[in-house]
């Protein structure tokens, strides 16, 4: 959890191959240790961002991002339901 609250906020950085790598670093994390260290607050944070990543990609390159979004969202399971009118309305 304290990887994921200290580099969620650079979801929204400038630099997309940093927003990438971010992502993928997220993805690891969520993967190696599971989501029960999220909070409800860095679970919004970490949504947040997600979208704002995503939206904001120049490349065609998604697949980083989609494949950290469905870990991310597999990982929350329910958890996610609130923000899934948001979810489908940026994907």
């Amino acid at each position: 959890g304290e990887v994921i609250a200290r580099i969620c906020d650079d979801l929204k950085d400038e630099s997309e191959p940093y927003r990438r790598m971010v992502m993928e670093t997220i993805q690891f994390v969520i993967q190696e240790q599971g989501p029960s260290q999220i909070d409800d607050r860095l679970e919004e944070q970490l949504i947040d961002g997600m979208l704002y990543a995503f939206q904001e990609q120049a490349s065609d390159d998604t697949e980083a991002m989609l494949s950290g979004f469905g870990v991310v969202v597999n990982a929350l399971g329910l958890r996610t339901k609130p923000y899934l009118p948001q979810i489908c309305g940026t994907i």
